[in-house]
């Protein structure tokens, strides 16, 4: 699952990978290199509430490639769209990106300089781009779909 995270001005594309093992200890483990573990903590408990997923029983395991640490919110939806499509065995579209800030509530905010992200995806020979609302100017080769729900990720999946 591929993300666009931004340093300082330049936009980097990231690739997200997630695993979802059944876990046979009490107490599942959750890892995370390269992104925040108490933020995955907290889209973990999301995803288990607001879409009845069973992830208490699963060990979750994140990797942000490249030795890349994120901080930003952005790659949450990349982080959740990773982590179902490990729990469902469903593999994502390889020319589609996800950007998104992800709410307590569930709810999808938009990013800061999307139509910068989106540029850089296009250039990487992206052609979709699941996201919050839409962008300002639009950007030919990229087909943007709208999810401004964690819900409504599993209609796009």
């Amino acid at each position: 699952c591929l993300a666009v995270a931004t340093e300082g001005s330049r936009s980097l594309i990231l690739q997200v990978q997630a695993l979802v093992s059944h876990s046979n200890h009490p107490n599942p483990k959750r890892s995370a290199t390269g992104f925040d573990t108490n933020r995955l903590n907290m889209l973990l408990a999301l995803l288990e509430k607001k879409l009845d997923l069973p992830l208490n029983s699963y060990d979750v395991f994140i990797n942000i490639t490249g030795g890349i640490k994120i901080t930003e919110t952005s790659a949450d939806l990349a982080i959740i769209a990773a982590i179902i499509s490990s729990f469902r065995n469903r593999p994502l579209s390889s020319d589609a990106i996800f950007l998104g800030e992800v709410s307590l509530i569930g709810d999808i905010r938009d990013v800061y300089s999307l139509d910068l992200r989106l540029k850089e995806a296009k250039s990487q020979h992206f052609t979709k781009a699941i996201v919050p609302s839409t962008p300002s100017e639009k950007i030919d080769g990229i087909k943007c779909f709208e999810v401004d729900e964690v819900s409504k990720l599993i209609e796009w999946m």
